[in-house]
């Protein structure tokens, strides 16, 4: 196997390589070119691409961002693995991360990618955000120390049961069924996909102004409350592609709108990535439980193996959906002494933390 790392390559050529391994490898929406393209034009970025082959045929691609950040008392030099470094770029928050890797590459290529990346120079750690846990098992193979910073379930809908009773609880198909009820009561539900590009962007636009609206109410900003992230999803949603689908539904009652989902199709695999609902004070009025409710349904009837509620621990999630792993946000190390001092003391503080939080 050849592995080569490059800081010269060409953008059209690394769009035609990217394709053409997409339709190869076991991918993802956030490994597919509709996502990265869409992200190297949106950040400007030019990281490093890393590539695997044997033989002349690509088996891998990653692209990778050096970065030199101020922790504490250290200056880490680190890579990050599509992402910037940056702050305002990386909100976008990639799940399912990794190298896009052929099915038919042989089982050791990602621990012979990090292994080959060892022999680079001039970085500490390789910032992982939205990892599965093999990614870490190869790191760790790959002879990387593992330091993570969060970890966060995965919860998912399997669509070949064949009905609420066989997916929810009692409990949950009646509040189901009267939060129906209520909504029905001014009108009949609909829940609609947007027509074409110009209306899907309609509908992103009155998605981001209630789902700010709700998180600044809470004191927080949201998803789309920078400029970069509403420019970058203009993109994503403009761009074309007959791997990874974007689709932006709005949930109505009559002539109201209750809410909008934003969901990605790839490979069998629908994943709801945002939403934004009106809500009221009435406690039956529960406009994102009916409008994941129909689009599971939707999914189920067009044949869809899975509807993914990607990343968190939000009550709806575990409700809703079962759980089907977790995701990690981490950084593995090389074994440099300072780093591993930075660990031990961070697990120190937090033992110490825990300590504090228990009754004498």
């Amino acid at each position: 196997m050849k592995i080569e790392i490059s800081t010269s390559y060409d953008p059209a050529g690394l769009a035609a390589e990217w394709m053409e391994l997409e339709r190869r490898a076991e991918g993802n929406f956030f490994l597919s070119w509709r996502w990265i393209g869409t992200w190297l034009r949106a950040t400007g970025a030019r990281p490093l691409l890393v590539r695997a082959s044997e033989n002349g045929a690509i088996l891998a691609l990653g692209l990778i961002n050096p970065c030199r950040r101020k922790r504490h008392f250290l200056s880490v030099d680190q890579l990050y693995l599509h992402e910037t470094g940056a702050p305002e770029f990386d909100g976008l928050t990639i799940e399912y991360n990794g190298f896009l890797i052929a099915r038919s590459a042989p089982a050791q290529t990602l621990i012979e990618i990090l292994r080959a990346l060892q022999d680079r120079p001039g970085w500490d750690e390789i910032v992982l955000s939205g990892v599965e846990p093999h990614i870490l098992s190869a790191a760790e193979a790959a002879g990387l120390r593992i330091e993570t910073d969060r970890q966060s379930p995965i919860f998912g809908v399997d669509l070949s049961a064949t009905g609420e009773g066989d997916r929810f609880s009692p409990n949950l198909r009646a509040q189901i069924r009267q939060s129906r009820a209520a909504a029905e009561r001014v009108g009949p539900l609909r829940l609609e996909p947007a027509r074409d590009i110009q209306e899907a962007l309609d509908f992103f636009e009155q998605l981001a102004a209630l789902h700010t609206a709700y998180w600044q109410g809470r004191g927080k900003p949201g998803a789309f409350a920078t400029d970069f992230s509403r420019r970058f999803h203009h993109a994503l949603i403009a761009e074309q592609s007959d791997l990874a689908g974007v689709e932006l539904l709005r949930l109505s009652a009559g002539s109201q709108v209750q809410g909008y989902l934003y969901n990605f199709l790839y490979g069998g695999r629908m994943c709801n990535y945002q939403s934004g609902f009106s809500y009221s004070e009435d406690n039956r009025h529960r406009p994102g439980l009916v409008a994941h409710v129909m689009a599971i349904e939707q999914a189920q009837n067009r044949g869809l193996a899975l509807y993914d509620f990607l990343a968190g621990d939000a009550p709806y999630k575990a409700r809703l959906g079962a759980p089907m792993g977790s995701m990690t946000w981490c950084r593995a190390q090389r074994n440099r002494p300072g780093l591993m001092a930075e660990g031990a003391l961070r697990r120190l503080y937090q033992g110490l933390r825990g300590l504090g939080g228990q009754n004498p």
